[in-house]
Parts: C-alpha cells; sequence; structure tokens
C-alpha cells in the first residue's frame, strides 16, 4: 500500500480553504451596497474586501509548497510577494477608513489653503508600504536565498505601518463607544474594536502555520461579523436621510423612560416640515427628498453635541429624543442657523416644533409620543399663516429655472 505524504494531504484542505474564503468574499461584496451604511463607510468596506480577496488570490502559492518560489521567474515571485503583504497594509488602511466615516469632526480645521491636510497625512504610511514593497527596497523586507524567502528587519516597517491604522482606528471605535448615545451604538463600536485583535491573532497564526491559509481561517468569521453589524444598522437606518428610523426611536424611547425622573427627564421633540406637500406638488419629489435630506444633515449637526438621538418618524416628520438638559433651548433657531448654511436649498423650508419632558418612569412611550404631538399640533396651528406666500415663493423658484 502506498502511503501519501502528509504535505500532499494537505494540499486538498487549503484548497478548499481558499475556495470557500475567496466564494465568501464574493458574496458578502455583492450584497454590499450603500443601504446598508453610508457611502464612505460602505466603499470602505468594499475597498477591504477586495484587499483580503486578493490576498486569498495570492495565497494560491501555499498549493505549490516551497517549489513556488523556484518555478516562477525572480522578478514574478518577488512581485507576487510584495502584493501579499501589501494586501494587508491595504486592508488596514480601508479599515481605519471605516471606522474613520463614522467619526464627526470638523475637518476644516485641518485644511490650509484648500489643501486637505489631515487627507494627506492619512495616506502617509500606505505610501510608505507602497514605495517599500514595489521598489527595490523590497530587500530590506525580504529577499530570495536558494529559492526561498529570508524575511530582514524591513518587515518590521511594513508592521508598523499596518498598526498605525490599526491602533488608530481602534482609538476613534473606542472614542465612538464613549460618546454612544444607544446600546445599539455601542454593540456596533464595542464590535470595531476586534478587528486589531485579529491581525494580532494572525500574526501568531501565520509564525505557528507558515504554510496554511491562517489568515482565511481567522478572516472569514471577523468579516461575517462586521458585514451583520452593517446589515443590523439597516434596520435601524431610514433609507434617505440615514437616521434612525420610527422602530429605533421607540426602543430608545422606551429604554430611557426606565430611568426618567424629576431630576433626570427624558426630552422628546416633535418637527415637521410645513406645506411639504406643496414643495413636492410645485416643485417636485426630488426636491423634497432634497429638503428632507438637508433638514436631517441641520438635525444631526444640532444635536451632535448634546446626549440625544434623532430619527424620520415618518414622511415628513422627526423625532428627537435625550436627556441633555439643554436638548430643547433654542432648537428651532439653531436648525434654521444650519439650513441657512446649506448652499443645496433655494429657499428656508419652515417647520414646527413640539417639545415634550417625561419626568416619571411610570409612562408608556406612546404617551410621550402624544403629548409631544399635541404641543407640535399647537406650533403648527402658528406657523400655518403663510401658505399662499410659501407656494408663490416655491412658484417663482420653479419658474426661474424654467
Amino acid at each position: 500500500m502506498t502511503s501519501v505524504s502528509l504535505e500532499a494531504q494537505i494540499i486538498p484542505f487549503i484548497i478548499f480553504i481558499l475556495i470557500i474564503s475567496f466564494w465568501s468574499l464574493s458574496i458578502i461584496y455583492a450584497k454590499t451596497n450603500e443601504s446598508i451604511g453610508s457611502k464612505k463607510e460602505v466603499k470602505a468596506f468594499k475597498g477591504m474586501l477586495l484587499s483580503f480577496m486578493v490576498y486569498t488570490l495570492e495565497d494560491i502559492r501555499l498549493i505549490f509548497g516551497n517549489d513556488f518560489y523556484s518555478m516562477l521567474p525572480y522578478l514574478l515571485v518577488c512581485l507576487i510577494i510584495s502584493i501579499g503583504f501589501a494586501s494587508m497594509s491595504f486592508a488596514c488602511f480601508f479599515w481605519f477608513l471605516h471606522v474613520y466615516a463614522s467619526l464627526h469632526i470638523n475637518k476644516t480645521h485641518f485644511t490650509k489653503n484648500k489643501i486637505d491636510i489631515l487627507g494627506i497625512l492619512i495616506h502617509i504610511p500606505l505610501l510608505i508600504v507602497v514605495l517599500i514593497l514595489f521598489t527595490p527596497l523590497h530587500s530590506i523586507v525580504y529577499i530570495l536565498v536558494d529559492d526561498m524567502p529570508v524575511f530582514g528587519s524591513g518587515l518590521m516597517i511594513i508592521l508598523a505601518m499596518d498598526y498605525i491604522y490599526l491602533i488608530a482606528a481602534t482609538g476613534i471605535a473606542l472614542y465612538n463607544y464613549k460618546e454612544a448615545k444607544t446600546s445599539f451604538e455601542k454593540r456596533k463600536y464595542g464590535s470595531q474594536t476586534i478587528f486589531i485583535l485579529f491581525f494580532t491573532v494572525n500574526g501568531i497564526l501565520i509564525a505557528f502555520l507558515l504554510n496554511l491559509p491562517a489568515i482565511e481561517l481567522s478572516m472569514i468569521p471577523v468579516v461575517l461579523k462586521l458585514f451583520v453589524e452593517l446589515q443590523d444598522s439597516q434596520i435601524y437606518t431610514d433609507a434617505l436621510t440615514k437616521l434612525y428610523n420610527r422602530r429605533r426611536m421607540r426602543e430608545f424611547i422606551t429604554e430611557e423612560i426606565s430611568t426618567c425622573s424629576r431630576e433626570n427627564p427624558l426630552s422628546v421633540i416633535m418637527l415637521d416640515l410645513d406645506y411639504f406637500k406643496s414643495i413636492n406638488d410645485i416643485l417636485g419629489h426630488d426636491e423634497g427628498d432634497k429638503v428632507l435630506i438637508a433638514f436631517s444633515k441641520a438635525l444631526r449637526k444640532v444635536i451632535t453635541s448634546r446626549n440625544a438621538v434623532a430619527a424620520r418618524w415618518g414622511g415628513d416628520e422627526f423625532v428627537v429624543a435625550g436627556k441633555d438638559e439643554n436638548l430643547a433651548t433654542n432648537i428651532r433657531g439653531l436648525l434654521e442657523a444650519e439650513l441657512q448654511k446649506n448652499k443645496s436649498l433655494n429657499f428656508m423650508p419652515p417647520f414646527s416644533v413640539g417639545i415634550y419632558q417625561c419626568r416619571t418612569s411610570g409612562l408608556e412611550y406612546a404617551v410621550l409620543l402624544s403629548e409631544a404631538d399635541a404641543a407640535l399640533y399647537e406650533d403648527k396651528e402658528k406657523q400655518h399663516k403663510s401658505l399662499k406666500e410659501f407656494a408663490e415663493k416655491l412658484n417663482e423658484l420653479k419658474n426661474a429655472k424654467m
């Protein structure tokens, strides 16, 4: 009976892992679109998936074992090895961009003479990696000796550049976790911190499983978890405005009522765009959507520094809730100021506001919404006195475009 070497037995296992990995990544890539996250988050996540797919293809070399380094021309072997290292660096870079997309900061502070300084700094570690790996400098990372790769001190530079992105992304995730206003957000940002553990575990695995697809073995569970987190955000997010939807706001208010008191009241604010039907009828539904998006952005900016969340309640109605004592202070004026800054709008969309403060934990969420809605109705009666003037202004804008 002819015995089969252990190396020959492992080859089918390697092929199986590589096929499953590439197939899984391809499916996730195809299912990832802007309906499950912001445009920047989705682009970065897809970039990370592509980087992993390239790495999986590069790992086909494992099927040939050590013979791989002698069966191809020297320059081609070097190119494949460099692509392998670079794909992991690109994965770290795109992961950083994915987490960075959720960080709300005023980026104008990092712009000088229209030069995006922060954008340049973000790309420097990746540029260093590319410069080293795809020039003669790659010899400080690896060289081929007797058709076998020997790694040098330059490998530590590549790893250091990767960990700059990983540590920065982890720092952002921890900051977002600290600032999170809901349990859903805490779960999302908490999950993001596991990514640096993935790369650390990979480093350990590769040391022991040098000729096996170690990264693929730990990559798929992590990518699947991140994809599920994105899918979960779709359940709680309004597709058009990217605010929370009615379902998530209902859960948030229900959670917060349990800790309501006179000293720690929960403010619920209902907002409604006035004459929204006239905007749709006169300027068209595309213009109406533009108003909804602009109003949502203004709402998000106003509550960013306050302990509150915002949701599109339905149609042209929005709800803000939170326990910040200043949440309801001058909210109309702050929103109008933000809307005036929006250059995509040619007019100020009028809106009504209803505010209610819950000071007891014994109420149902429906009661809070009913009280806020009653206050909204009172404000709407005051605001709805200039429909004719507003409609004339809309018609003027329409005629000016024709």
